[in-house]
C-alpha cells in the first residue's frame, strides 16, 4: 500500500495525529487546486471548505485511484458549488437543482463507488445518520471550537471578521480552526461516521 492509502487508513481509524498529518500534507496541494478554481477572495473559505468535503469524502476513496486528482476534483466542485451559490443567492434565491455535493459529483468522476439506484432510500437513511453522527460529534468538542467553527460556518465570517470579534490574530485563528477541523474529523471517525454507508 502506498504511503498515502496508509494515512488514508489511519485518517479513517481516527489515528490522534493521522488528520493533522493528512492537513499538513495536502495543504499546500488544496491551495493549488482552489487558487485555480476559486475568486481571490473565495480562496481561503473554499480551501477550509475542501477540507470539510475531504472528511467526508474519504470514508469513501477508493485507493485504487490516485489521490492528488482526487483532491483537486473534490476542490472544483466545491468552488463551483460556491459559485453556483452566490451566483444564485444574487439574483434572488437558490435553484435546489443548481446544489452541488463535491462528495456526489466526485463519484460521477469515478472516485468513489456510486451505490445501485435500488439503494435510493437506504443512502437517504445512511445520510440521515450520518448528519446526526456530524451533529453528535460536533457537540463533543469544546465550547471554544464548537464558537469558533459556528462564527466560521454557520455565520459565515471571514478570518477577519473573528479576529475582530475575538482579538485574535488571523493567522492564530487559522490554526485554531484547522486543529478543530481535525479534532471533529477525528471524533466523527472514532463515532462511526461513513461505516454505515460502507455496509
Amino acid at each position: 500500500m502506498n504511503t498515502d492509502g496508509s494515512l488514508i487508513e489511519r485518517c479513517n481509524r481516527g489515528e490522534k495525529y493521522a488528520w493533522e498529518e493528512f492537513y499538513r500534507k495536502f495543504l499546500p496541494l488544496v491551495r493549488l487546486a482552489v487558487n485555480r478554481f476559486a475568486r481571490e477572495e473565495d480562496k481561503e473559505d473554499l480551501t477550509q471548505e475542501t477540507f470539510i468535503q475531504l472528511i467526508k469524502a474519504l470514508k469513501h476513496y477508493d485507493s485504487t485511484k490516485s489521490l492528488e486528482p482526487y483532491i483537486m476534483e473534490i476542490a472544483r466542485r466545491v468552488a463551483i458549488g460556491h459559485y453556483r451559490k452566490t451566483s444564485a443567492s444574487k439574483r434572488g434565491g437558490l435553484n435546489p437543482s443548481s446544489r452541488v455535493n463535491a462528495h456526489d459529483e466526485a463519484q460521477e468522476q469515478g472516485y468513489v463507488s456510486v451505490p445501485a439506484q435500488g439503494e435510493d432510500q437506504e443512502a437517504s437513511l445512511i445520510k440521515a445518520q450520518e448528519s446526526s453522527l456530524l451533529r453528535k460529534s460536533f457537540q463533543t468538542l469544546s465550547e471554544a471550537c464548537r464558537n469558533l467553527l459556528g462564527l466560521r460556518y454557520d455565520r459565515g465570517l471571514a478570518y477577519q471578521e473573528i479576529g475582530d470579534i475575538l482579538k485574535v490574530k488571523e493567522a492564530t485563528l487559522r490554526v485554531k480552526v484547522a486543529r478543530c477541523l481535525s479534532i471533529l474529523a477525528r471524533r466523527c471517525t472514532e463515532s462511526g461516521l461513513g461505516e454505515a454507508s460502507n455496509r
